[in-house]
């Protein structure tokens, strides 16, 4: 027995594993096997009753229970594989740390031209193949291959938005990413000198001995006429140590800028100037250019192969320090194609059972 001034020894918390069903409705189907099974023992008895009046002969039972249980096992995992099933567990993870990304998008008329294509795996988030939205997919691209830096965005038309802070929640990023409306948030003009300081100012508060990088996602155009003060930006920017990433969207041929209704299922008319001229908008790959070589950073094409990995690799290269933190973060393991194939093999037995 414990004495008083004994303490019962504290059970260690174990990690709870939390099993979810994504599409619950989907379990309303297995309503059919009891309807399955009744058909099955039906059939059963007339082709038995048959088979003994003209060949005096009764059908195995076995095989055919065997039959309907494999057949009841298939329907079932089918159903279960329709209703994806995933469990959620804890792994360790090596995440990379004292490396801060901002991720400036450019929302300026131009961006909304219709000269790009979207990856397979973006066209059901995005469905209209512009500019911008296939700048939105490359950020979400570059947030799925980082692995414990900080990130910001921000956005710059004629001057620079910060939108949203260094955090290591890239949750939230992708969410923001997703669901802001192309059309409210684009704006005439852009300039790039601002995406830089813009940028810079997002960077002040990481630790000096830290890396500090800008990636610029847009088509390059610039309508201030100013190139003495993008320069000076780059300058900056190279002095401060911040390399900048650019990555360009669009086509080098010139392309209106559509107009869609408020559905954007359909393309109303096209951007006009104020004569009633429409407008062209192309790719200035210069400009892009002259900022990555200015501030050792390198330019890429949006739809160049691995684009955002080669973005990444290239920054932990030239990364002088780069420090590794075991962590431990929350992962789902999915069900769904270990009992589509429990559902094929059983549908084969019962097949070759029934053929007996």
């Amino acid at each position: 027995m414990l004495r008083a001034n004994q303490s019962r020894p504290k059970l260690k918390n174990r990690p709870m594993i939390k099993i979810v069903l994504e599409n619950p409705k989907s379990l309303w189907l297995l309503l059919l096997l009891p309807g399955l099974v009744y058909y099955a023992i039906i059939s059963f008895q007339r082709a038995n009753f048959w088979l003994y009046q003209f060949a005096r002969k009764n059908k195995n039972i076995f095989n055919y229970a065997t039959f309907i249980i494999c057949l009841s096992f298939s329907l079932v995992s089918l159903v279960f594989a329709l209703a994806n099933p995933k469990a959620q567990y804890i792994r360790t993870v090596f995440s990379r740390s004292g490396i801060n990304i901002a991720i400036g998008i450019d929302v300026s008329k131009s961006m909304l031209a219709e000269d790009e294509m979207l990856p397979k795996d973006e066209e059901k988030i995005f469905p209209i193949p512009n500019r911008l939205n296939r700048a939105r997919a490359c950020a979400l691209n570059i947030l799925g291959n980082l692995r414990g830096e900080r990130v910001g965005v921000f956005m710059f038309a004629s001057r620079g938005v910060e939108v949203i802070p260094l955090t290591g929640d890239y949750g939230y990023c992708r969410y923001l990413l997703k669901h802001i409306n192309d059309a409210s948030i684009t704006l005439p003009g852009s300039d790039l000198k601002e995406a830089i300081l813009t940028g810079l100012s997002m960077l002040e508060d990481a630790a000096p001995r830290q890396v500090r990088v800008i990636i610029i996602i847009s088509d390059g155009e610039d309508i201030t006429d100013n190139p003495e003060g993008l320069l000076e930006a780059a300058n900056l920017s190279r002095s401060k140590g911040v390399p900048i990433y650019t990555v360009g969207v669009g086509k080098a041929r010139s392309v209106f800028i559509p107009i869609r209704n408020y559905t954007r299922e359909t393309i109303v008319d096209y951007y006009q100037d104020e004569e009633g001229n429409y407008l062209k908008t192309r790719l200035d790959q210069d400009k892009l250019q002259t900022i990555a070589n200015m501030t050792r950073g390198i330019y890429y094409r949006v739809n160049e192969p691995q684009c955002e990995e080669k973005i990444i690799s290239s920054i932990l290269e030239h990364s002088q320090k780069v420090e590794y933190v075991k962590t431990k973060e929350a992962a789902w393991f999915h069900f769904s194609f270990i009992l589509l194939f429990i559902s094929w093999v059983s549908f084969g037995i019962a097949i070759i059972l029934s053929q007996r």
